[in-house]
């Protein structure tokens, strides 16, 4: 064997060589401290569970100081409103004052602006009557009104669609998105009667309180009353009740309505509350009283819009056109109405053609009427209209002279979008060539962007321009509405009526 073979710790066999290594040292055992001493040894314990306490008050000292801030991040209040309020004394009459001890009559609205109106009108001739404070609730504006729904129902949904507790909302950033209760916030909003409309000459007649919201508890509250000072007549369609003045007879017959209440009845009520459900309706009062269609003849008057922010606007507008020009109101975006567009379209493109023949020759539509049509019977007489508008039209203006006046401005209030491009519309810019819409007056309607609502300091805007229209329809030489539309009713009846004694409109 050789040295090197020697000093090797392997065994060399006949069939190959093993070896055999040395195991690997291993370190000692880990031995644990001596604890030491029991009292150092709580000590330390000690001092953890201070430190655990300080770190747990830490804690909740973060948790709340987050909550806090994410509480009242958008609660702060200006030194002054940051808007203009269009009559300065609307939000003061929103008050909390009331006469007492009286008997009041309250009712529940419901639906667009004008069937809102409608029922306020019904609503002060029955209190006037009566001898009650109405208890008058604000106008609710927005894309959602609340439809109708009997009685109960309809209370409830006015409960649930205050606005209180979400004054945070208006106050949230644009550059945050807004919390779920805020989503619909913006879709609606309020505004007190008087800040639209002038009701100085009713409130020299009788008694009006402005409610600020339509709760039943704040009402019971403010007025001091138990359920048994409460009467109420609750409505299960929207046409449950007529009221007459005059005792029933042959004539008073409705078959809208189902029931004819005698309003000496109600007079008899002794209640200090009278709650009544819809009160929408043009023939809701069946009045034969000489003194009570007097009274509803100055109630409706009253109905003339006022705000000076809106009326301010349109009569920019109307100056524009040296105020000769034609007001068309086409209401066909929704409803009924939707369903008989063309047909609304034609009917009003003939009167405001106001002859057969013309409307013949145009040849726009290859089957046209005949003036015994009764949709076009309408005067042959054509009064003359001086068109003093020298501005830019649409169009190129007629040079033809039977055709010259076709010239004259047409301002056209519809509730249809794209204007522009819908078809439904196409007729009119063909035949006028000056024909115009609210879109078209950006400048004269641009400081309504700073108008809010007292209610809920919700931007106005988007919700006063269909007043705009109507005041500007309503300004016009002649005017031309939708037949069964309350807006085109409204112009007619109220607001062209109101500026004009010479009348050529047809409705």
């Amino acid at each position: 064997m050789s040295l090197a073979s020697a000093s090797s710790p392997s065994v060399s066999l006949e069939r190959g060589n093993y070896r055999m290594r040395a195991p690997r040292p291993r370190p000692p055992p880990f031995v644990l401290p001596d604890k030491g001493p029991p009292i150092v040894q709580h000590r330390v314990n000690r001092n953890l569970a201070l430190l655990l306490l300080a770190l747990a008050l830490a804690c909740m000292s973060c948790f709340a100081s987050a909550y806090y801030l994410f509480a009242t991040r958008w609660d702060f209040h200006p030194a002054s409103l940051p808007y203009p309020l269009a009559n300065p004394t609307s939000k003061a009459n929103v008050s909390d004052t009331a006469r007492q001890p009286e008997k009041y009559l309250a009712y529940l609205p419901h639906s667009g602006f004008h069937n809102q109106r409608i029922a306020f009108e019904n609503a002060l001739v029955l209190s006037r009557i009566l001898r009650r404070t109405l208890l008058v609730p604000p106008i609710r504006l927005g894309n959602r009104p609340i439809r109708y729904v009997e009685f109960h129902t309809l209370s409830r949904h006015h409960e649930l669609s205050g606005k209180e507790g979400l004054s945070h909302c208006p106050r949230v950033p644009v550059y945050l998105s807004r919390p779920p209760e805020c989503l619909q916030y913006f879709e609606s909003s309020y505004a007190p009667w008087d800040w639209l409309v002038d009701l100085s000459p009713v409130i020299a007649k009788q008694s009006l309180f402005l409610r600020p919201n339509m709760s039943l508890a704040w009402v019971r509250a403010k007025f001091n009353l138990e359920l048994s000072d409460m009467y109420t007549l609750a409505d299960d369609s929207p046409y449950s009740f007529r009221f007459l003045d005059t005792p029933e007879d042959g004539t008073s017959s409705n078959a809208k309505y189902l029931k004819n209440i005698n309003i000496a009845d109600l007079a008899a009520v002794n209640q200090s509350f009278l709650q009544l459900g819809t009160l929408f309706g043009t023939s809701r009062l069946r009045l034969r009283n000489p003194d009570n269609m007097v009274i509803h003849q100055s109630i409706r008057r009253s109905m003339i819009l006022i705000n000076s922010d809106l009326t301010r606007a349109a009569d920019r507008i109307a100056l524009s056109f040296k105020h000769t020009y034609l007001g068309l109101h086409l209401r066909l975006g929704d409803g009924p109405f939707q369903q008989k567009v063309q047909n609304t379209t034609k009917t009003t493109w003939w009167k405001v053609l106001k002859i057969c023949e013309l409307e013949r020759n145009l040849l726009i539509y290859p089957t046209t009427p005949t003036c015994s049509d009764p949709v076009s019977q309408v005067p042959l007489e054509v009064p003359v209209l001086p068109n003093l508008f020298n501005g830019k039209c649409r169009f190129q203006r007629h040079t033809g002279e039977r055709y010259q006046s076709l010239n004259i401005p047409l301002y056209i209030a519809t509730d249809l979008k794209g204007v522009e491009v819908n078809p439904f519309l196409s007729i009119f810019p063909k035949t006028f060539p000056c024909v115009f819409f609210l879109q078209d007056f950006l400048p004269e309607i641009a400081p309504l962007e700073r108008i809010k609502s007292p209610y809920d300091d919700v931007n106005l805007m988007p919700f006063l321009l269909p007043f705009v229209d109507s005041l500007v329809a309503g300004k016009a030489m002649g005017f031309v509405g939708t037949e069964g539309s309350t807006f085109s009713k409204f112009v007619n009846e109220i607001l062209w009526a109101s500026s004009h004694t010479n009348r050529i409109q047809v409705v």
